[in-house]
């Protein structure tokens, strides 16, 4: 592998957790075992008999040890890689790796700490903790809420986790020197000096001298998320924002949509696929042939484990037509013209007719002469 500072890349992954989610698809799971234990025997009562596979969706263990191998390919990709990985549910994020200690320091000091390899058996006890620490917490808060297996506990918080990933490769930034943070514009506005412009981009320290991280380079960021549960209607706009914001700074952003292939469930997610699009990521829905018996861990090193420096050069799958309807934030369908709250801009197929579901806005309606057209306006 080359030493080349483009193949150095800081990768964000964003995981669902959802533990309802994972709880259906694994009695989904055991009913197929169900189903390919009655077939052996069939086919061992008679053998010419012509049986179809039974295909079947991943579970949360299954996609753990995918997770935790493509983590460890990414690692190997590059001495100085660095690896952050979030985990949501329906209810909260978390940072599952590093730990807080481990990440403040991997944020405050990130040239010295680059050319230490990635522990690998720290990485695996790290997420694995975490994620049990997030469900379990998960759970909790929606028995102490009496949630139980409503829409918004069904549906994960990504808008929230995309947030906390965007946060992490802007302190990288900031520290490697790409970004000035919030006094860049202050800075810009009030001096021309060199000397300042030269410190907010990390050329000069503290005492004057050259930054070390001026001198090193910065790593190269990339967001990956991966997503089992249904998409949040009424997230709709902070996944937007998110996306403006991977924009600004430069930020790709690949998505894996895991269908479970049940009835009533998203086939795919239409939010991941604008926001890859957007951000000129990757994006993937497998099937359930592509999931079971550790392919899921083919497709995530054959389609996302590449450097973005590299892809220019590989013909990587993309989605061929993005729906970019926005959709209603109560039915969830997707409308061509809508009415759009002008306090919070959530979108609606019908009028609300006392006040937004979102942010509780009166609303007062006005029919012209005609009495077709109708005008929404929050008091």
């Amino acid at each position: 592998m080359t030493n080349n500072d483009d193949d150095r890349s800081l990768l964000v992954l964003v995981l669902d957790l959802n533990p309802i989610i994972w709880g259906e698809r694994e009695r989904e799971m055991l009913k197929c075992q169900e189903k390919e234990a009655k077939q052996k025997l069939q086919q061992q009562a008679n053998p010419k008999k012509k049986v179809k596979p039974i295909l079947r969706c991943t579970n949360i263990n299954e996609t753990i040890e995918a997770v935790l191998g493509f983590c460890v390919a990414h690692a190997s990709l590059h001495r100085e890689n660095a690896l952050a990985v979030v985990g949501v549910t329906g209810s909260s994020c978390a940072v599952l790796y590093p730990r807080k200690k481990a990440l403040d320091e991997m944020i405050s000091q990130p040239v010295e700490l680059m050319g230490c390899r990635i522990d690998i058996r720290l990485l695996t006890d790290s997420i694995k903790l975490g994620i049990s620490d997030l469900m379990e917490s998960s759970l909790r808060k929606m028995e102490s809420n009496g949630e139980g297996t409503n829409t918004n506990s069904r549906c994960s918080l990504m808008s929230a986790g995309l947030s906390l990933a965007l946060c992490i490769v802007h302190r990288f930034n900031v520290a490697f020197g790409r970004s000035a943070g919030i006094f860049n514009d202050v800075v810009s506005g009030i001096s021309s000096h060199s000397d300042v412009f030269a410190m907010m981009e990390g050329k000069i320290g503290k005492n004057g001298t050259e930054s070390k991280s001026g001198s090193t380079g910065s790593l190269s960021p990339r967001i990956m998320i991966i997503q089992a549960s249904d998409d949040r209607t009424r997230d709709y706009n902070a996944f937007m924002n998110c996306v403006f914001a991977a924009i600004k700074e430069g930020i790709t952003i690949d998505g894996c949509f895991i269908p479970s292939g049940m009835d009533g469930h998203a086939t795919s997610s239409v939010f991941l696929e604008q926001v890859c699009d957007r951000t000129n990521g990757a994006f993937l829905a497998p099937g359930r042939g592509a999931q079971m018996g550790g392919k899921l861990l083919q497709v995530l090193l054959t389609l996302f484990l590449s450097p973005i420096s590299t892809r220019r050069h590989l013909n990587l799958l993309s989605p061929n037509k993005v729906d970019f309807r926005a959709k209603c934030f109560i039915t969830g369908e997707s409308v061509d013209i809508a009415y759009v709250c002008n306090q919070c801009l959530s979108i609606f197929k019908d009028p609300p007719k006392i006040q937004c579901p979102t942010c509780e806005a009166h609303v007062r309606t006005n029919v012209t002469t005609n009495g077709e057209k109708r005008k929404l306006e929050n008091q």
